[in-house]
């Protein structure tokens, strides 16, 4: 391998990764909290840092926002996430 090919193989190797965007999750439990991320990921409490009070319950004392979609920021290289709200 040439310097110049080396050299460009570092570069690419340093370069920054597509960032941090949202993601879009199924709230399956409120207490305890999970939620899904499409079939297979599966994120609880421990993952999970909440900006929005997501346990209301109607008069009923059925949690409103079960099964409902919200919006997750990744960050920790994608193993914590912030819920940032629930979709309306």
């Amino acid at each position: 391998m040439n310097g110049i090919t080396e050299l460009a193989k570092l570069l690419k190797d340093r370069e920054n990764g597509a960032g941090y965007s949202p993601m879009l999750g199924r709230i399956e439990s409120v207490a305890p909290l999970r939620v899904a991320v499409g079939a297979k990921i599966k994120l609880t409490a421990r993952e999970i840092k909440r900006i929005v009070q997501i346990d209301q319950q109607d008069v009923y004392g059925q949690y409103i926002n079960l099964n409902r979609e919200c919006v997750l920021l990744p960050y920790a290289g994608g193993q914590q996430f912030i819920l940032l709200g629930v979709v309306l």
